[in-house]
């Protein structure tokens, strides 16, 4: 991943993770990333939060919402949950649409050792051809994410970023697409420039943080503006979102993957 970085890349940052200096209040960090120069945010799940309080945050502080994720418990490996994902799946679309957010992030749930695993992404990709007319009608996309299984997510079926790509392009849909998170490609321990290469027809978002131990940019040891000079060597134009755990302060945490996005 060596090379030198040569565009800026704008930056999200997840306020589930990043900005909790400021409290539990997500309008609270919403403030506060914008006070440290981030103008895209992203979260984890919407429902029972304040939606309208979080609004205004976003609107008061010229934040953009870039993505949320509809359910992280339900297996989708299992044809029996689908019909009851779906109404998961349209509230989840609804609130993100109503705080301006296009974006909408599936996992697949665990998979099971009693089905071959091409079965078990063929009836992954059923799941999601239901969503399909949902993500239609509200406008949003659909964004797989592998997550690894190594040290986060044991047991995920999609733990690879072709895990992903291949239901994706069985899916055949515009409104299913990839998101490539760097932190769990290499913790799975795929080369990343490999990964990605393959996934770029499908990838319209990428997520990052550190490894070892999933902190900032710095705290790790990944080659940053190696990885940023491979992101745009493989096409990539998108925001980068920090999805990291800080291991200190968050803006200061931040300053320095800022720094490099900027240079």
């Amino acid at each position: 991943m060596g090379g030198l970085i040569a565009m800026a890349y704008d930056l999200s940052v997840n306020l589930e993770y990043g900005f909790t200096e400021a409290g539990e209040k997500i309008e609270d960090r919403i403030a506060a990333a914008a006070a440290a120069g981030f103008r895209k945010v992203e979260l984890f799940l919407l429902k029972g939060r304040d939606l309208a309080a979080i609004k205004r945050a976003l609107d008061e502080n010229g934040v953009e919402l870039v993505s949320t994720v509809a359910d992280y418990v339900t297996q989708l490996v299992d044809p029996a949950t689908h019909e009851g994902f779906c109404d998961v799946f349209r509230e989840a679309a609804q609130a993100a649409k109503s705080l301006g957010c296009r974006n909408v992030v599936v996992t697949s749930g665990r998979g099971v050792p009693w089905l071959k695993r091409p079965v078990q992404l063929a009836i992954f990709a059923d799941a999601l051809r239901k969503l399909v007319p949902i993500a239609d009608e509200l406008d949003v996309t659909i964004l797989l994410e592998s997550a690894n299984t190594r040290f986060d997510h044991p047991g995920v079926l999609c733990s690879t970023t072709a895990d992903s790509v291949v239901v994706a392009d069985m899916v055949d849909h515009p409104r299913v697409k990839v998101l490539y998170d760097l932190y769990h490609s290499v913790v799975e321990g795929e080369d990343p420039e490999t990964a990605l290469k393959a996934a770029m027809h499908q990838v319209v978002h990428v997520q990052v943080a550190d490894a070892p131990g999933r902190g900032e940019p710095g705290s790790g040891e990944l080659d940053w503006p190696g990885a940023l000079a491979m992101f745009e060597r493989l096409g990539y134009r998108g925001t980068i979102g920090l999805e990291l755990q800080p291991t200190k302060p968050s803006a200061e945490a931040l300053t320095y993957i800022q720094q490099v996005c900027a240079a």
